[in-house]
């Protein structure tokens, strides 16, 4: 079995903000596979699964993803390489997906989370670019709605992400890895 976890922050205030593309993506893979979430106050996440996979939301703040992403990892003896973590990232152009496996957080809280949780960094990352904010403060733009531009490439952006998922699922990280970046 493995984990996909979309990062995000929980509320209606941060639905449609950069920072929540791991939300929106695990949103519509889930939608895409006839997936309904369910709640889990034990994991501290909302979860969808199959068979095969499970696809968590964590319902805790961003800088707390990673104790949500080990209680379901735990409950379903998942390994770190097993998981999948969607999450955006300032170091991207906009709309740019990149695969990457045992990297280091570079500075995001909720990929800091679940390297913590886990013990180490030895899991798959699907990386969701938002681009690099030409201000000093970059946790205040993540945090922003997407502009109108942006939000025109948002379901071409999201439906690529859920193509790599797919890819991820079927053909491991490698090959995955090898078609998208």
């Amino acid at each position: 079995m493995k984990l996909i976890a979309g990062l995000g922050n929980p509320g209606v205030k941060y639905e449609n903000t950069r920072h929540n593309f791991g939300f929106m993506v695990a949103d519509s893979f889930a939608k895409s596979q006839g997936l309904m979430w369910k709640i889990s106050r034990d994991w501290v996440c909302y979860y969808a699964k199959t068979n095969e996979f499970v696809v968590v939301k964590p319902s805790t703040f961003m800088n707390k993803s990673g104790e949500a992403v080990r209680s379901v990892a735990e409950y379903f003896k998942i390994d770190s390489g097993d998981i999948l973590a969607i999450h955006d990232d300032l170091d991207l152009p906009f709309g740019k997906i990149r695969i990457s496996f045992d990297s280091m957080s570079a500075g995001h809280k909720g990929v800091q989370s679940v390297i913590e949780s886990l013990s180490g960094p030895d899991f798959a990352r699907l990386r969701v670019g938002v681009d690099h904010p030409d201000k000093d403060d970059p946790e205040k733009y993540v945090l922003e709605q997407f502009t109108k531009e942006e939000i025109k490439h948002l379901p071409s952006v999201v439906e690529r992400s859920i193509e790599a998922i797919r890819s991820y699922l079927s053909d491991g990280v490698q090959a995955t890895m090898n078609r998208f970046n």
